[in-house]
């Protein structure tokens, strides 16, 4: 089941594991991030998860609803880990990993045929110098596709009145609003994510949007990871934890 350098980790609220490898591609706390903020409602039929990396997010999703999760990665390495967690976790008949490239994503998949779209895409465009090589930096740096990209492939697949989460880096919140604007998108809900209390700017930001709606943002109060003795706050030990 393993390949060399993978290892197996435990999503504990979950009661599942999932294949890693520090060598092609290992989650941070962003997905978990991204996976708990995400939210159903009663009318969802299909979800999809863009930029899927080990199938991390789906994984985690699956554990909250019954609904069918498609999910589409890029990079055949991390396609491959991420059909062998879900093997793993008994998770063949909701969950579907596929292939491709989200530029082609109009061949892909039926136009409108998503009801909840999560994504945590390259945070870092290509004039900000490569912190990674390899698959690490094809899914961090906006090598294949920018964030524009991204969220035209989202307006795509999305539903009418369908929802989009994301997790990005907080300073670039302002242009993730503006691209989901031009995109046809509201933002519905925002919550800024900080390491502590202490800190001075928030890490990431967590976005809802709903196509084609007029509705007004909700603000949710500050996330933060650790408390002032460098432990996990309670946030975020439920999030891990349950």
């Amino acid at each position: 089941m393993l390949q060399e350098g993978e290892r197996v980790d435990e999503l504990f609220r979950e009661s599942m594991q999932i294949i890693q490898s520090s060598e092609v591609f290992s989650f941070s706390v962003d997905a978990l991030l991204l996976a708990d903020f995400t939210r159903f409602l009663k009318r969802d039929k299909h979800i999809i998860d863009l930029c899927s990396g080990n199938g991390i997010i789906a994984l985690l999703l699956s554990h909250r609803t019954a609904l069918p999760i498609d999910g589409l990665e890029l990079q055949p390495q991390l396609v491959d880990m991420a059909r062998r967690s879900i093997t793993m976790n008994g998770k063949e008949e909701q969950i579907d990993i596929r292939m491709g490239d989200l530029k082609e994503v109009r061949s892909l998949y039926e136009h409108s045929s998503y009801d909840v779209i999560t994504v945590n895409p390259p945070y870092f465009t290509n004039n900000q110098p490569l912190k990674e090589k390899g698959p690490h930096s094809i899914a961090r740096h906006e090598i294949h596709i920018d964030l524009e990209g991204v969220i035209k492939a989202a307006r795509f697949l999305i539903r009418n009145k369908g929802r989009l989460h994301m997790v990005h880096r907080a300073e670039r919140s302002m242009e993730v609003a503006h691209e989901l604007s031009k995109a046809g998108f509201r933002v519905r809900r925002v919550q800024y994510v900080y390491n502590d209390k202490s800190a001075r700017t928030a890490l990431f930001v967590l976005i809802e949007a709903v196509f084609n709606s007029h509705a007004y943002a909700d603000i949710l109060p500050p996330l933060y990871i650790y408390d002032q003795q460098g432990r996990y706050t309670d946030e975020m030990m439920k999030v891990y934890y349950g």
